[in-house]
């Protein structure tokens, strides 16, 4: 054979191993384990992201005022080449009843965590213990709010089944965070304790950059070839509304004004509490809290893009939520606690190529509760028997073969914190039911009314409505022992709702 053959012989050997080689390496991609990466906002009102006000009328979407709004690009980011869920709600507006009804899938009166401050039922697999069952590397950075009073209590003794926890801390909402001999610690102090003080935190200090810091070594870490289920719970934008430079200023020349439902003089619900309570509207909080809001997106941005250096982007299932939402200052209120739409209503976005086109749209309620499931769902692996939210992943991929039923749409339900629960709520993809320890029922309809002003139970037109939702409440009560129906008041509610006319 002639040097000149034989070089064409090699060169066809080696293509045809190359052809054979790439089908085999693109299944292996393909097949490989997708990470996860779970973003939790706390405190956060949905209409602070632009993915949400586009979907808007104006006068929603720019509750504070005309052209008054914080860019959310990385954040819309995740919409826009995902699914968002235009109607997602904190299973109990709080933090730790909700934090803990997402990481198990159950409701939070069965999880030990009804209420702020108790600590979450080990006996119960969360959403690490399963993927750690699974051979996943699970790290969790940031606040956890599910060990009990411990503040901030760095590396808690009840951690969820969370492997790497050296930068997960209890609770607080901390401005300032440093290593020091190797250990995460509070940065800013007053009288030797740990304070909320920003403290002059910069770029590398400010709780939400430190964090993200932390999570893109955890994530970016070449000597690691397990996939991975990473939490990053950044403590804002909850109060106290302060944030680093240049954020601290950045929205103050906006023109911020008190929300319509301010000061309206209509009666508001007696379940809202705080009789005769009304807040001094303050335009420089709201500032605040959208520098906030946009530090936690650039900060996304960031985390985004060093996964896309990575190569990791594509096979990472990615999730933002919050916990709860902060009124700011819609109904005279701040913060949450409530079922009101600003208090109850969080951010649900998905990015997952794998599994979710792009641009997608979900209108249906889904619970926070409905998290973990989903999550197994969408990683193709079983779900618990024991769960009591709902797997969305055939919904969410488009994939399932139960068209909704319009006589009987999907419904997410809602309870108070509290051992003793104050009210309950069904929530479909356009009216939401209370019921409540205080009040007659009241019955929202956030098509004609979405500020929330008005009572629409039994008014004309909605024959039927809080019958159905009511029903289902009943059944959600007997399925999960929720003990908000022995409460004789809200029994009497429930009692009058399944009795009101068609």
């Amino acid at each position: 054979m002639s040097q000149f053959n034989r070089h064409l012989f090699a060169k066809q050997a080696l293509l045809t191993l190359v052809l054979v080689l790439i089908p085999s390496l693109a299944r292996g991609a393909t097949d490989s384990p997708p990470n996860v990466l779970l973003i939790i906002t706390d405190e956060h009102n949905f209409r602070t992201l632009g993915c949400y006000r586009e979907r808007m009328p104006r006068e929603q979407a720019e509750m504070w005022g005309p052209d008054v709004v914080v860019p959310t690009p990385h954040l819309d980011r995740i919409a826009k080449e995902g699914v968002i869920c235009t109607r997602a709600y904190a299973t109990s507006p709080v933090c730790s009843p909700c934090r803990a009804a997402m990481i198990t899938g159950r409701y939070p009166h069965n999880t030990g965590v009804p209420q702020n401050d108790l600590v979450l039922d080990r006996s119960i697999p969360t959403l690490a213990d399963r993927l750690n069952d699974a051979g996943y590397r699970t790290g969790f950075f940031g606040k956890w709010h599910l060990g009990g009073k411990g503040k901030p209590e760095w590396e808690p003794k009840v951690d969820g089944g969370f492997q790497f926890k050296k930068y997960m801390f209890n609770r607080g909402h901390w401005k300032k965070l440093v290593i020091e001999n190797g250990k995460a610690l509070v940065g800013a102090r007053k009288n030797g304790e740990p304070s909320y003080s920003v403290d002059g935190a910069d770029q590398t200090t400010f709780a939400t950059d430190w964090l993200t810091d932390r999570a893109i070594d955890y994530v970016t870490d070449k000597t690691q070839h397990d996939p991975f289920l990473a939490v990053i719970s950044y403590p804002d934008p909850h109060g106290p509304n302060s944030v680093r430079a240049p954020y601290d200023h950045r929205f103050d020349d906006l023109r911020f004004a008190a929300p319509r439902t301010f000061q309206t003089g209509i009666p508001s619900p007696k379940w809202l509490g705080g009789k005769g309570k009304h807040e001094i509207f303050r335009g420089k909080d709201m500032s605040k809290y959208f520098g906030m809001v946009q530090c936690i997106d650039d900060n996304v941005g960031k985390l985004l893009e060093r996964m896309d250096e990575a190569n990791l982007l594509e096979n990472t299932l990615v999730i933002m939520t919050s916990d709860h939402g902060d009124l700011c200052y819609e109904h005279d209120r701040l913060n949450k606690g409530n079922p009101y739409e600003g208090s109850a209503r969080v951010p649900m976005l998905i990015r997952f190529p794998r599994r979710i086109a792009a641009g997608k749209v979900y209108t249906q309620p889904v619970g926070t509760v409905d998290l973990t499931p989903t999550v197994m769902g969408l990683l193709g692996r079983d779900g618990n028997a024991a769960d009591q939210g709902r797997d969305l992943s055939a919904e969410l991929a488009g994939n399932s073969n139960s068209p909704i039923d319009p006589a009987n749409p999907p419904i997410t339900f809602l309870r108070s914190s509290g051992i003793k629960t104050n009210w309950v709520a069904a929530i479909d993809d356009r009216y939401k039911l209370v019921l409540s320890t205080s009040d007659v029922p009241w019955l929202f309809d956030a098509k004609l009314d979405p500020d929330e002003l008005l009572n629409f139970f039994r008014r004309p037109g909605t024959e039927g409505v809080a019958e159905r939702l009511g029903k289902a409440l009943q059944e959600y009560g007997t399925k999960t022992n929720d003990p908000a129906f022995v409460d004789p008041t809200i029994a009497a509610s429930l009692k009058q709702v399944l009795g009101a006319k068609k």
